[in-house]
């Protein structure tokens, strides 16, 4: 047996070893606005459930656009309530990425989802910061009235073409999907159905991509839809 191959054996051994000992970490992350209700109600829950987080405070701009492309990302654009959640990368709120789509799952089940995994033993998230505990039961438990837990937010689609038909519009949508766009649609505005590639929440992607599709379909333009 070659010195290559041995080589390769022992490193695949040393990772399974790895693995096995320290397992696996998993990975719960909340985007959230210091004046939402159901963030601080969120938060307070999982810190007395022992579970720990990762918070990013869409008062940052680049978390916020992190969020908004990770939402592009699972096809959701509708309206945006806070917290957002993301276990291991997937929606879990405002809507559930199940293996069928997203189904809109309401945020007291998606906490007790995690909860009750968490009990089970089946998220190995990472231990807690006393200190840090310690603070974010004091945000939570910060009082204030009625609170703002929606993003205001239009999505802004990347359209290739345009017809009066619903039925031709289905027709174009399945070519765009074969052809792999796999979040393309359509939607009815202004009178005509229009045909989407792909959507995103911020114009410089949705910019970016519109410079590469226009290399297949000229007449290809961005559109943005009041939510």
């Amino acid at each position: 047996m070659s010195m290559q191959i041995l080589k390769y054996r022992f490193l695949l051994l040393f990772l399974l070893f790895t693995i096995n000992a320290f397992g696996v970490q998993d990975s719960l992350v909340l985007y959230t606005k210091p004046d939402c209700s159901n963030c601080r109600a969120t938060k307070l829950i999982l810190h007395r459930s022992g579970i720990t987080y990762t918070e990013k405070s869409l008062d940052n701009t680049a978390n916020a656009t992190e969020m908004l492309n990770k939402l592009a990302a699972t096809s959701y654009h509708h309206d945006i309530f806070l917290p957002v959640i993301f276990l291991n990368n997937k929606l879990y709120h405002p809507a559930y990425r199940s293996d069928t789509g997203l189904v809109s799952i309401s945020l007291e089940n998606v906490v007790d989802t995690i909860k009750y995994k968490y009990q089970r033993g089946e998220l190995k998230l990472p231990a807690y910061d006393s200190t840090a505990s310690i603070a974010t039961e004091q945000t939570a438990q910060h009082a204030g009235s009625s609170s703002d837990c929606e993003v205001k937010t239009s999505a802004i689609y990347i359209i290739t073409s345009e017809f009066n038909t619903e039925t031709e519009a289905k027709l174009e949508m399945n070519k765009l999907i074969n052809l792999g766009y796999s979040f393309a649609g359509f939607i009815f505005y202004q009178n005509k159905y229009s045909v989407y590639c792909k959507f995103f929440f911020d114009y410089g992607s949705a910019n970016t991509e519109l410079n590469l599709i226009r290399n297949k379909y000229l007449k290809a333009y961005m559109m943005e839809v009041p939510s």
